[in-house]
């Protein structure tokens, strides 16, 4: 563009030349100021080439936007995830709370059944191993005491005739001590007269025997421990 515009403006320029010299010299003053006006208008198409460069410039907002797309998706998921796991395993803490069941006494034992209490503890002394229960029918023979007025009863005689080692311990019915106690003191009475001409040491038991009561409850011991028998019965029966 630039090219023909000029190529015009010389035509020009040489066709004015030429009508000057051909027309004479009377309009020479005008002839010579119009060629500038054609020389200036030549370098203002130049001045246009410019514009178009700057409208490259849009391109910088592409970069602009793709700019804010990594900002939004990283502030979203590590927020929620670890606020609810730790809340929830604290709630074992109730379990140290219970306390332990306490273990029985033994005071609490004679609650159930003081006479077998008593003999529990006469049988871890050191008395003589072969000793057999008496059944009702014997100790009705031996004591004159009827099983029907005890509510429960541990008698027990030595297997062996050469000793005289002897226990009876009973909870008696109401109304029905004196009968029993009776029968215990005829016992003790018996072992007397067997054993006053009989192994002396063993008569010296049958001498110092124990006959004590509590209540309902009853104890009679032949016994080198008959103290001791003595305290047993008194720990469970008072």
């Amino acid at each position: 563009m630039n090219r023909r515009f000029l190529a015009l403006a010389l035509a020009g320029t040489l066709t004015l030349s030429l009508l000057t010299a051909c027309g004479g010299g009377n309009d020479t003053p005008d002839a010579e100021t119009t060629p500038p006006t054609v020389e200036s208008t030549a370098p203002a198409p130049e001045s246009s080439t410019p514009v178009e460069e700057t409208t490259t410039v849009p391109e910088s907002s592409a970069p602009a936007e793709e700019s804010q797309e990594p900002e939004s998706p990283p502030s979203s998921k590590p927020s929620a995830a670890p606020t609810t796991k730790p809340t929830q395993k604290p709630a074992e803490s109730s379990k140290p709370s219970a306390t332990p069941a306490p273990t029985p006494t033994p005071e609490s034992k004679p609650e159930t059944d003081v006479v077998q209490s008593v003999w529990n503890e006469i049988a871890a002394l050191d008395i003589p191993a072969s000793m057999s229960d008496v059944d009702a029918a014997t100790l009705s023979a031996l004591y004159g005491i009827d099983s029907n007025d005890l509510v429960s009863y541990v008698c027990k005689i030595p297997m062996m005739s050469v000793q005289a080692t002897e226990f009876f311990i009973a909870e008696v019915k109401d109304g029905r001590m004196d009968a029993v106690k009776a029968g215990v003191e005829k016992r003790q009475a018996d072992l007397d007269a067997q054993w006053s001409q009989y192994l002396p040491e063993q008569y010296e038991l049958v001498q110092n025997y124990k006959l004590v009561t509590s209540g309902n409850y009853i104890l009679f011991a032949v016994s080198e421990y008959a103290d001791e028998a003595v305290s047993a019965f008194n720990t469970y029966t008072k």
